[in-house]
């Protein structure tokens, strides 16, 4: 009996401990090192000092007695960042910059580790001692304040955060040292490899921000060193580089005055913030206007949903036809849900948005962050004839009229079908309709065209399928009362973009509600799995109508 209770005793103190150090994901930490632009080089004023949301923490890097800072402990990010006797940092105000602007249930938290005048080679941690040969007194003495390596002792201050919260990005500003080396963008591509490595890091989760130094419009006297790290994105892909026109620089025209740091900090929020997805004309209003980065790469502590193919009888073409499903995860046979049908492009099947779209992976997220109203969501093949392969000629007559049989086959054989294999609601409030491209136009036709069968529609990169706006919208007071959600949206450099502007503002004349979304990009996937992720969280809920108008990256609907 002793044993039994001692057991259940360990246990509950286990889930306690456990609980105590659970990662909070909407603590947000990032990363920043560097040299003295990062260490911070312009006096700590006032205005600095106050107003500091405690929302905004940093993790204490080196220990301050006089500030009565510990190493390791989390605080308040009043100035000095770094260390004890460093001065205002960009990181300070990007700080300020992404609690002002984000939701009020996100915390932001920075570690800064950086040491003035160094090379990028002093954070190589197979590397570093040698570079410290060479290094002068002074800096040794900075060094020595990191236990002898900074990479260490960033990587121990981010295991300590990472207890508590999720590492979003991180943040570089260095150069100024290696002026002139060209080699400078593959060094970088080490350190950063190497914290992801370290830290258990998804590059494609955990972006890189690397500042300009003092640009040439300030007589920067490493100026030249820009050219070297706009190529950075092109060695690290999930790099991104912020420019530093404009900012103020220091009379020794190496270092930024306080306003230069807070100017340069808000442009590395204003990056960031876009990287997660918001938008924020009002700070006190944030808005999610595009996906956020890693939203479609795998988390395997996610609940999965499950991808089947079915087969079902198709009457309209005379033969069996199949279809990919997707359903939630914990999908339960006895509880009725949504459908979603979900279409391909000219070139693509059943599997297309499978194989280039990820849509599982994008809806599990979504699920696991509370998003997105559970649903199945169909696949089909949206060439409806007995060869409905991608194969050959995919622009023969006969294949691209098989795209509009399509709607009968829908319609007549796999709706019924779907309906009859899975616990579904029947009704038009409950049915959703969207594709790319070819499906696009699909979707806007057959939507349209069936307003007693679908109340959500969804286009995205419509193709010139689509059928003339008079033909699609005869009446537009009757789609108006009809519709729930008219979706259409579009690369801002896709080569088919005439048919979605042609469709919206037909739509847009006519007084008829409906997301115009114009993003940058192209007629790829990149562009459909953000629309696809816009798109689905706002299926089967109530719909605001008023915030349509803010749906678009590029800032304008007409």
């Amino acid at each position: 009996m002793k044993s039994i209770i001692r057991f259940f005793v360990v246990t509950i103190l286990f889930f306690i401990a456990q609980k105590g150090h659970s990662q909070d994901p909407n603590f947000h930490v990032y990363l920043s090192f560097g040299q003295s632009n990062m260490e911070g080089a312009a006096p700590i004023e006032a205005e600095d000092k106050i107003n500091v949301d405690p929302r905004f923490q940093v993790l204490q890097a080196v220990s301050c007695p006089d500030s009565e800072r510990e190493m390791g402990k989390w605080y308040t990010a009043i100035p000095p960042l770094c260390r004890c006797k460093t001065g205002l940092t960009l990181t300070d105000y990007f700080g300020r910059t992404m609690t002002a602007n984000l939701p009020k249930n996100i915390k932001i938290g920075v570690i800064n580790v950086a040491v003035g005048g160094c090379k990028i080679e002093l954070f190589d941690k197979d590397n570093f001692e040698n570079y410290m040969k060479t290094a002068p007194d002074w800096m040794l003495g900075m060094i020595k304040e990191y236990n002898g390596s900074p990479y260490a002792r960033l990587v121990e201050m981010a295991k300590i955060a990472q207890k508590k919260g999720v590492i979003k990005g991180i943040l570089l500003h260095q150069g100024e040292s290696n002026t002139g080396d060209t080699l400078w963008p593959k060094k970088v591509k080490i350190v950063y490899e190497n914290l992801m490595k370290d830290l258990n890091l998804d590059p494609k989760k955990v972006p890189l921000l690397s500042g300009e130094t003092v640009n040439e419009d300030q007589n920067g006297k490493c100026a030249s060193m820009n050219k070297i790290i706009a190529t950075l994105p092109q060695t690290i892909p999930t790099s991104y580089v912020i420019s530093s026109k404009g900012c103020i620089a220091a009379s020794d025209l190496l270092h930024f005055t306080a306003a230069g740091y807070r100017e340069l900090g808000k442009r590395y929020a204003e990056k960031m913030i876009s990287l997660l997805g918001y938008k924020s004309d009002n700070p006190n209003e944030p808005f999610i206007v595009q996906a956020p980065v890693g939203f479609d790469q795998l988390d395997t502590a996610v609940p999965a949903g499950k991808i089947e193919t079915v087969s079902y009888d198709s009457k309209t073409v005379g033969t069996v036809r199949k279809a990919t499903v997707y359903t939630p995860p914990g999908f339960n046979k006895n509880t009725n849900y949504p459908v979603l049908y979900l279409l391909h492009g000219i070139g693509g099947d059943e599997k297309e948005w499978l194989n280039g779209g990820s849509p599982q992976i994008i809806l599990d997220n979504l699920y696991a962050a509370g998003k997105l109203q559970p649903m199945i969501v169909v696949m089909p093949n949206g060439r409806a004839m007995k060869d409905d392969s991608a194969s050959g000629n995919i622009m023969a007559p006969d294949k691209v009229q098989a795209f509009t049989d399509f709607e009968k086959d829908l319609l007549k054989d796999l709706i019924p079908f779907i309906e009859k294999k899975y616990n579904v609601f029947k009704d038009r409030e409950h049915r959703a309709i969207a594709g790319l491209s070819m499906g696009g136009g699909q979707s806007l036709n057959f939507g349209l065209g069936n307003l007693d069968k679908f109340a959500w529609i969804g286009g995205f990169s419509s193709a010139p399928n689509t059928k003339k706006t008079e033909e699609l919208v005869p009446n537009p007071q009757e789609t108006k009362k009809k519709l729930k959600l008219l979706w259409i949206s579009c690369g801002d450099n896709d080569w088919l973009i005439e048919n979605s502007k042609r469709t919206h503002d037909y739509l847009f004349k006519n007084n008829v509600p409906h997301i115009y979304y114009i993003e940058p990009g192209v007629h790829d996937f990149k562009v459909w799995k953000n629309s696809l992720y816009m798109f689905s969280q706002l299926l089967f809920k109530p719909v605001d109508e008023s915030s349509f108008a803010k749906y678009t990256i590029l800032g304008t609907t007409d």
